[in-house]
């Protein structure tokens, strides 16, 4: 009789931890119409943590830190479990355990074992019913299985949430390398007009921020889209903004928008190269940002270690009852369910909480920093004036360069091609000698990209290939 009382707890209360929810009717729908009943579903109210989630965007500075490492932080930290929002997400969770274990002392204390009184005598049981209890040796073994699940799944979120971080990271450095750039090396030897370098300027840095506003918004959903438009109107023209807005892809037509701000900027071809090549890597810290943000942990693991977990909790009280045999009427095995519950179900939705880190960075704090940032670069660059500029810096060593070499038939013949200027680093007689020392021992071979791929597309037009002057190569043989 009490194994089969035993059996029969088991198999009702797994069949609870299965079901989702009891006031969700299961209806069978075909495919197509499950598909689109996913698609036209409204979004579920948002809850206390999710509503939470913004409070959580902690930025350290010197006096946090210095209160974070305070000696009496554990004292501390026990004192503010009632505030924990944590623990309030998980208040119905826990109080379904404490209902269990109560449930189970009511039931073998008064029908099954008796109960003592509160002037501590022995009662009789009111039915002589099955003891409701189960072996620890089966909670015992699983525990190990359980924890490896718990940690994995922690583990895995954690590392989502700072790969998260350092893409945000990378990109913001990135972006003010962008901006940089672009008010230190546009240089007057290019564009005369002050005022015209200073409105390129501004519009960089203003793409730069118009890129981390459009991912930020990427990653905050519906609820940040008016604030979106507002903020874009405000910062672009009409046609620019509307753009954006209507775009399937904001970040990569904000990307694109900057891009296109860099090619309008006074500089040489090789400073656009550089520029370019922070764009290249935004570009790539933008598809790892996706990457974690519609890739989460397999929902398979999470949905096995949280029914595992609901599982082993719901039964933990038939366990407990006869280890605290010496507790009055067993009553305290109802504090410890409920401090078992607190600590893993904790675990767990520490791990939720972490596995979609861009709600709980401090990203719109990054951004507001990217726009003031921007807003400063002009007045940067205008503090100095034109004699300020140095052709070394600025790139006026590539127009000293071509007109010290521009001449030289020597090195055009050497190299093979008309416009000295793309060999600038042969400007001097000793790198004229040594380079043509090296073509003649065979030793220098000019690296062009011009083996044509046979059945090339109709729009393929490669750049022909240069040809090498030979009258003074022949010159040179003995």
């Amino acid at each position: 009789m009490k194994l089969s009382l035993t059996v029969f707890a088991l198999s009702t209360l797994s069949a609870f931890a299965f079901v989702p929810s009891l006031k969700t009717p299961i209806t069978l729908k075909s495919a197509s119409a499950s598909a689109l009943a996913s698609s036209e579903a409204d979004t579920p109210p948002p809850s206390y943590g999710e509503n939470n989630r913004a409070l959580r965007r902690d930025v350290f500075g010197h006096d946090d830190w210095i209160k974070y490492r305070r000696n009496d932080r554990f004292l501390y930290n026990l004192s503010t479990i009632p505030a924990s929002g944590l623990y309030r997400q998980l208040t119905g969770e826990v109080f379904t355990i404490a209902i269990i274990a109560t449930l189970v002392c009511v039931w073998n204390d008064v029908f099954s074992t008796g109960f003592i009184d509160f002037n501590g005598l022995q009662c009789p049981p009111l039915a002589h019913l099955p003891k409701a209890t189960l072996p620890a040796l089966p909670f015992t073994l699983a525990s190990p299985s359980l924890g490896l699940l718990l940690v994995f799944r922690t583990n895995a979120a954690y590392a989502r949430w700072a790969e998260g971080r350092q893409q945000w990271g990378v990109m913001g450095t990135e972006c003010r390398n962008v901006m940089r750039m672009a008010a230190s090396w546009s240089s007057p030897m290019r564009e005369p007009d002050k005022d015209k370098r200073i409105a390129a300027v501004q519009s960089v840095g203003t793409g730069c921020y118009i890129f981390m506003r459009s991912l930020l918004r990427h990653v905050n959903g519906p609820p940040d889209e008016e604030s979106f438009r507002e903020d874009l109107k405000a910062a672009l023209p009409e046609k620019e903004a509307e753009a954006i807005i209507a775009a399937g892809h904001r970040p990569f037509r904000a990307l694109y928008l900057l891009s296109r701000r860099i090619e309008a900027l006074p500089l040489s071809e090789r400073q656009r190269i550089e520029v370019d090549k922070s764009c290249v890597i935004i570009g790539d810290t933008c598809g790892g940002t996706e990457r974690v943000y519609g890739t989460p942990i397999p929902v398979s693991y999470t949905r096995h270690t949280s029914r595992f977990l609901t599982v082993w909790l719901f039964l933990i009280p038939f366990a407990l009852y006869d280890g605290f045999a010496n507790t009055w009427n067993h009553t305290g095995m109802i504090p410890a369910a409920v401090i078992l519950a607190v600590c893993l179900y904790g675990i767990e939705e520490l791990s939720v909480f972490l596995e979609e880190p861009f709600s709980i960075l401090a990203l719109p704090g990054m951004v507001q920093a990217m726009k003031g940032f921007s807003e400063q670069l002009p007045q940067w660059h205008a503090m100095y004036t034109e004699a300020e500029y140095t052709e070394q810096v600025y790139g006026g060593e590539e127009f000293r360069n071509q007109e010290a070499i521009g001449g030289n038939s020597k090195v055009n013949d050497i190299i093979g091609v008309s416009d000295a200027s793309t060999f600038s680093m042969a400007s001097s007689s000793e790198e004229v000698n040594e380079l043509e020392s090296l073509t003649t021992n065979g030793f220098y071979e000019p690296n062009y990209a011009d083996e044509v791929i046979e059945d090339e597309p109709e729009y393929w037009s490669p750049t022909p290939k240069p040809q090498r002057s030979t009258s003074y190569l022949d010159s040179l043989s003995p």
